[in-house]
C-alpha cells in the first residue's frame, strides 16, 4: 500500500471514524508509510468536488477533533444518566 485516504463524512465524528479505521488497519501499515496517510475534505459527492478533494490531499486526520467526540460521548452519557435518574425520583 502506497497511501491510504479516508473518505468520511467532514465533520468530527468523521475524524472519530477515521482513527477507529485506523486502529483496525494500522497493524497492516508499515510504519514508515504512517505519514502517508490523508483525509479527503469534501462537501458533496459531485464528481467535480470529488475530483478536487481527490487533487487536494494535504489534510492528514485531526487527533484533536477526534478526542472532542470522544469526550463529548462520556459527557452524554454521564450527563444522560444522570438526568433519567433525576426524572425518575
Amino acid at each position: 500500500m502506497d497511501f491510504m485516504v479516508m473518505w468520511l463524512d467532514c465533520d468530527r465524528e468523521g475524524e472519530n471514524i477515521c482513527f477507529e479505521v485506523l486502529d483496525i488497519c494500522k497493524k497492516n501499515i508499515p510504519r514508515s508509510k504512517m505519514q502517508r496517510i490523508y483525509r479527503a475534505k469534501f462537501s458533496s459527492i459531485a464528481d467535480k468536488d470529488i475530483k478536487v478533494a481527490f487533487n487536494d490531499l494535504r489534510y492528514e486526520p485531526n487527533f484533536n477533533e477526534s478526542v472532542s467526540v470522544d469526550a463529548r460521548q462520556v459527557l452524554d452519557l454521564k450527563i444522560g444518566v444522570a438526568f433519567s435518574r433525576f426524572q425518575t425520583t
